[in-house]
């Protein structure tokens, strides 16, 4: 009971704090020449809504995928992404990011799932640190130990670290999707959560990687993922749980519900279904039941991840299985966010009106880190 009561002042007073700082934050900033790209809805077109735009606040390009090296019998998933931040945007205490940073910058991380040993590697840079190259005429982004590029319809990505080197290509095989009708839509009110959002549900991918002194030649299948959002201040949101799911009768699925701080699943919760022509199905919350069927508890940090999940949605007579490769993929806070979260490759298996489906998911899950630190680096960075 005592501890209880603490922890409720003490999170009261991190929440004050948090207020009091973005007060004088906002004054800060409406003195600013420079402004932020605001996200209202306009038309997307590819490629030129793939291009970063300097004033956006956040911006991602996001690849996750499961690849086959057939000849190793090596089966492995990865996440390769590159962020934009706008240090206008980002706020240090009560001081915008942009008084010490003027230029956006970029961060990035990739990570290997290795199916067959059951293990994880992930390596993380940022262009804070290290030399970058952001073209806003095009697709192309670089940092020292990590390339991203789009020519014609064809993407492409490099990274090299002590670690992990990874050169893959992507053909996209299907049109690029926009999520919510038009790829624009307010995800959470009070303040705005304003979000362009367009993927390539599949892509197919091959390439080379190499970790463990281990080289392999691999081909599969990706999705792609482009989002720019607003980043208000002041929010109550804390997390969300994703899901993207690549089916073997060539569709595809996109999920997503969102929490506040008190771990509550908000109103909003939205996807798509993907048809094999291309055709989408917009998905609300009142379509899609989800049920965690088993949870994993980090051995580093003590964290409660759900670790499985089964999925219904009965206007597409759609049951599905979604049950991680690794348990732990995990990962560890350093330049892409104050906080660790999970975020890995995924088996599925169900049925779609009857018939047996199976494919490949890919879940993330933020939110759930609680520690007091966390609070702290969330208050004072964000």
């Amino acid at each position: 009971m005592f501890k209880h009561l603490i922890t409720k002042k003490r999170d009261a007073f991190v929440d004050w704090t948090e207020k009091e700082e973005i007060k004088v934050y906002n004054k800060i900033i409406s003195k600013s020449k420079n402004k932020l790209d605001p996200i209202k809805e306009k038309e997307l077109n590819f490629p030129e809504a793939l291009y970063p735009i300097k004033e956006v606040p956040l911006e991602w390009w996001y690849f996750t995928g499961h690849l086959e090296d057939k000849e190793k019998k090596k089966k492995l998933g990865f996440e390769y992404c590159l962020f934009k931040f706008n240090p206008l945007a980002l706020r240090m205490g009560f001081l915008p990011l942009s008084l010490f940073r003027k230029k956006p910058f970029l961060t990035f991380h990739c990570a290997i799932t290795d199916k067959n040993a059951k293990s994880f590697i992930i390596f993380q840079d940022s262009g804070i640190i290290h030399h970058q190259d952001i073209n806003y005429g095009a697709l192309n982004l670089g940092l020292d130990s990590a390339s991203l590029n789009l020519k014609g319809k064809k993407f492409s990505v490099k990274s090299k670290s002590k670690d992990l080197d990874m050169d893959l290509s992507f053909n996209p095989l299907k049109e690029m999707v926009k999520h919510y009708g038009n790829g624009y839509t307010v995800m959470y009110a009070h303040p705005e959560h304003r979000t362009y959002y367009l993927t390539f549900p599949r892509l197919g991918t091959k390439g080379k990687i190499k970790f463990k002194g281990r080289n392999y030649n691999v081909k599969g299948l990706s999705w792609f993922d482009h989002q720019k959002l607003n980043l208000p201040k002041g929010s109550s949101l804390r997390g969300w749980d994703w899901f993207s799911i690549i089916l073997n009768d060539k569709t595809e699925l996109m999920f997503f519900v969102l929490r506040n701080k008190k771990g509550l699943v908000h109103k909003f919760m939205g996807g798509t279904y993907i048809d094999r022509n291309s055709k989408k199905i917009n998905l609300l919350q009142k379509d899609v039941d989800i049920e965690v069927i088993s949870n994993w508890v980090s051995p580093k940090t003590k964290i409660t991840y759900p670790s499985g999940w089964k999925l219904n949605i009965k206007k597409l007579k759609l049951n599905l299985d979604v049950v991680p490769d690794v348990k732990n993929q995990e990962i560890n806070r350093m330049f892409t966010t104050p906080i660790n979260y999970w975020e890995g490759a995924c088996s599925v298996i169900g049925t779609k009106a009857g018939k047996k489906v199976k494919g490949e998911s890919y879940v993330e899950l933020v939110g759930y880190d609680k520690r007091f630190s966390t609070k702290i680096l969330q208050s004072f960075y964000r």
